[in-house]
């Protein structure tokens, strides 16, 4: 699970079989979490990454707001334009 750190934007999921991600597909969530966030036009955006079982909707929380807890951060750019379609 990716998001943007502290403003509005997608989340961005990632299914693995092994639960380990290749370093490559790990980047390329981060990036797309930034390009569809609020912080798409800053250079870097702080994008913050947890186990999708550590995400949880607080009752009564409004749409798309989630807590999460032992989250880890990166710094990326939101650039994708060489990122594969899938």
């Amino acid at each position: 699970w990716f998001h943007a750190k502290g403003m509005p934007g997608s989340h961005v999921l990632v299914k693995t079989k092994t639960g380990e991600m290749p370093d490559r597909t790990f980047e390329e969530a981060g990036r797309l979490a930034a390009f569809y966030s609020k912080g798409r036009g800053n250079e870097k955006v702080e994008i913050d990454y947890v186990e999708k079982k550590q995400v949880k909707k607080p009752n009564g929380g409004k749409p798309g707001f989630v807590v999460y807890y032992t989250n880890y951060s990166m710094v990326i750019d939101s650039d994708i334009s060489n990122i594969e379609e899938l």
